[in-house]
């Protein structure tokens, strides 16, 4: 170890190593953040989310007969936009727990719609408990809760209700809004009431 740092001593000994050297880093560092970017970008579209059987014959067929997906604004959000978080590090880390979404496809037989419905649940369970733990971020980067206008007087009472008293998770509400209904477990039940107690 003391040669180690021997040798690193007398490699730094000299001024035009040095600078060589923390040139070096910080182009390695910078090649590195802009990979990661590009990853995170590519791995957030939709492209690539369908490109699992799972996910192409089934939530992304329901995707497309939602109102995200079918509005007169045209708009619609990438499968990221909704699933992974902007913030950097957020995204890293849920890029990195995706590898068990991986696994997930490969050790399942997808082709079969009745192995699908039996994890959705689940999966659905995993997705809002997340959506919650983030405070429904994803949600505020395209909708602005000052700006949502419901058609619905029930709505418009919640919403008004909500932003009152402090409580605007929209997936605390809006858990079954884009793809096929699954139901309200415990572990979600229990979670909303325990956002709700905090706020």
């Amino acid at each position: 170890m003391r040669r180690l740092w021997g040798d690193l001593h007398d490699f730094f000994a000299s001024p035009l190593r040095g600078v060589l050297a923390i040139v070096g880093i910080v182009v390695v560092l910078g090649i590195s953040f802009v990979a990661a970017e590009e990853l995170n970008i590519r791995g957030n579209s939709t492209e690539f989310c369908i490109s699992c059987h799972s996910m192409s014959a089934y939530v992304y067929e329901e995707f497309k007969k939602s109102k995200h997906y079918l509005n007169a604004s045209g708009v619609r959000p990438e499968c990221g936009q909704c699933h992974v978080s902007k913030r950097f590090w957020h995204a890293v880390w849920e890029h990195a727990k995706g590898t068990h979404d991986l696994i997930g496809e490969y050790s399942h037989d997808w082709t079969k719609v009745e192995v699908f419905e039996s994890k959705r649940p689940q999966m659905a369970e995993k997705a809002r408990l997340e959506m919650l733990a983030e405070d429904s971020h994803t949600c505020r980067e395209c909708h602005k809760m000052e700006a949502i206008v419901p058609t619905r007087k029930r709505g418009e009472r919640a919403h008004e209700d909500a932003v009152k008293k402090g409580k605007t998770n929209c997936i605390a509400c809006h858990y079954n809004l884009v793809h096929n209904e699954a139901p309200l477990t415990p572990a979600f039940s229990q979670a909303i009431k325990a956002v709700a107690g905090s706020q």
